[in-house]
């Protein structure tokens, strides 16, 4: 099929394929999938400033459509995330004049790769580590992380103005109850500051900043997995549409090919979020740094083809990373939510027994 705006012509079950990949990962895991999609149109043939913005496109519907299946499923913290927004505005405009520094120098295409290849390879070793240290201590069932004491130490925190004037309002106190989150009370600074980092990173590194959140929602905050992912996906739907704003200005959107891909992206969207109802959340983050491990590599191999044109095919290799992972991914969650409901049905016709 040929696609005018790209001006390139990709066979639409190929799209089809991706979109699907991409919306079973995202409302599994909360993330864009701006890597993976990238990735994958890169591989299809796609422009690469046409992959990037169609790409965002596709992460912002997707994310709606997740939200909403989330927020049926209760997964949403819209408190939470109304107060990371107002710093993750912020540290978006801050990473652009950086992004423009560094263009400016020449350096932007290798500095955000290896920042890339930093954070996802440390933040993947970490989440497998966490779920080896739980599976030692047969606490994989439950919510418990291995850093539970931090968070329960930054929701201790106390920051001082405990409180502010507002006009027209009066003495407003600066801390909040999270009922969604579990969480008591909390600073509001903190979630502002998340948020500001987040989004700092999300401008740099051109992504939607979700894989980073969900983690820093887990294992710094203490929320529960599944209102992570929940609340994650809220926060893509910003960041997304103001990428695809900026891609649009510039005609470097294709909304036929957006759109093949996110009507595949929402029948995958009720997979992925349908089996955070079915798979422990210790499996969901150990799948998730795998994932991300994964990227990771696949960045890694994409820089490497820059040193010379004889490793140039590693470009290639590392997008079929990427899609070959992913691919394995929907398999594995698949199976997972179909066991899980298996062993559910067996376990009610056992419980009325007794």
């Amino acid at each position: 099929m040929w696609f005018p705006n790209a001006e390139v012509a990709v066979n639409p079950a190929l799209l089809l394929l991706l979109g699907v990949m991409v919306g079973t990962l995202s409302g599994f895991f909360g993330v864009g999938g701006g890597f993976l999609i990238t990735g994958g149109l890169l591989v299809f043939g796609v422009p690469p400033v046409f992959a990037v913005g169609t790409g965002l496109a596709l992460i912002m519907g997707s994310s709606i459509i997740n939200t909403l299946k989330h927020r049926h499923l209760g997964n949403v913290d819209f408190r939470l995330g109304m107060l990371m927004l107002v710093g993750t505005i912020p540290g978006v405009f801050l990473a652009e004049q950086l992004n423009s520094t560094l263009e400016e120098a020449g350096i932007i295409g290798p500095v955000i790769r290896y920042v890339y290849i930093l954070f996802l390879g440390a933040l993947g070793g970490f989440i497998v580590n966490d779920y080896l240290k739980l599976r030692r201590a047969s606490k994989l069932a439950g919510e418990e992380i291995s850093t539970a004491s931090l968070a329960r130490w930054v929701q201790g925190l106390r920051i001082p103005p405990h409180s502010i004037w507002l006009p027209g309002v009066g003495k407003v106190p600066t801390y909040i109850s999270l009922p969604v989150s579990g969480i008591e009370r909390l600073s509001v600074f903190i979630p502002v500051a998340v948020g500001l980092g987040v989004g700092f990173f999300a401008g740099l590194l051109g992504a939607g900043g979700g894989f980073l959140l969900m983690p820093a929602l887990i294992f710094g905050l203490g929320v529960p997995t599944t209102v992570a992912i929940g609340t994650d996906l809220f926060q893509i739907i910003v960041t997304g549409s103001w990428g695809t704003f900026i891609y649009a200005l510039s005609h470097n959107v294709d909304p036929k090919m957006a759109i093949i891909m996110l009507s595949a992206a929402s029948v995958g969207s009720q997979l992925g979020a349908s089996a955070t109802k079915y798979v422990e959340p210790a499996r969901i983050r150990i799948l998730y740094g795998v994932t991300i491990l994964a990227g990771g590599v696949a960045v890694a191999l994409e820089q490497v083809s820059t040193f010379s044109k004889s490793v140039e095919f590693l470009s290639t290799l590392a997008s079929v990373v990427l899609l070959g992972v992913a691919g394995a991914m929907c398999l594995i969650i698949a199976a997972m939510m179909i066991i899980a409901k298996r062993e559910n049905r067996q376990l009610v016709p056992s419980e009325a027994d007794g």
